[in-house]
């Protein structure tokens, strides 16, 4: 088995070897774990050494255009060359066993992570954001339906004002019980002003009542009809007079 140099292992690793040479090494380097090994740990003095000032000129360039992007490992050097250069007895860096490869780059991923917590800045918490503001309630309204337009007398409606929309709550006949209602408000002409249908009834204080919204906008002072429907079948009509409060 060759064996090699601390010297032949530095140079490949500052790129500095024969073509030959690194050729041979890493040939060997994927099935040899004394060589990988090795490597490794010429790697670490490498390091070592740039952190305390020992590598020529050419190769502390050489050095730092192959690993001057390997910030964190090069923090944990400085960090470590500082600690024991501060010591009363300087040892020199020997060459230490290898454990695992992931056991050294757990300990340069949590160097690196170190720096970058003390760099980064701290987080901003963000204002929160007002929501919208709350819409006032509908001003409600509850009316009998007539059987015909001859029969109903008009009812009068008077609607605060500022209000958005007003819901109409009308009270049906106990046995006019189907799927889907529909509403039609018309006014002056027969002319049609507002529409909603896909409406469902519902027990309201005793009466089976069906309800729906309307925009204010849609009811200006006047005389109205509203007309309700129940599954395309016409169960009556509510003549209305609206007036705005001022």
């Amino acid at each position: 088995m060759v064996e090699w140099t601390d010297s032949a292992l530095r140079d490949y690793l500052l790129g500095s070897s024969s073509a030959e040479a690194a050729e041979r090494i890493e040939a060997r380097l994927l099935e040899d774990e004394d060589l990988f090994a090795a490597l490794r740990s010429a790697e670490d003095d490498l390091f070592d050494a740039c952190a305390r000032g020992r590598l020529a000129p050419a190769a502390r360039a050489r050095f730092l255009q192959r690993y001057g992007h390997e910030t964190g490992r090069l923090r944990f050097a400085a960090a470590l060359a500082g600690r024991t250069a501060a010591s009363t007895r300087v040892s020199p860096f020997s060459r230490r066993p290898w454990i695992s490869i992931a056991a050294a780059a757990a300990i340069v991923l949590m160097a690196g992570l170190l720096f970058t917590q003390l760099e980064a800045p701290a987080p901003v918490t963000p204002r929160p954001q007002p929501g919208p503001a709350p819409q006032p309630p509908a001003f409600a309204v509850t009316l009998a339906l007539g059987t015909s337009r001859a029969a109903s007398a008009s009812t009068a409606v008077t609607i605060p004002a500022g209000t958005s929309e007003v819901q109409v709550n009308v009270r049906l006949d106990p046995a006019d019980r189907f799927g889907k209602y529909a509403m039609e408000l018309r006014g002056a002409r027969d002319r049609v002003v507002w529409s909603g249908g896909d409406l469902t009834a519902a027990t309201v204080d005793g009466y089976l009542t069906v309800s729906a919204r309307i925009p204010a906008t849609a009811l200006p002072a006047g005389s109205y009809e509203l007309a309700v429907r129940g599954t395309g079948t016409d169960l009556g009509f509510v003549p209305l007079t609206v007036r705005w409060s001022p």
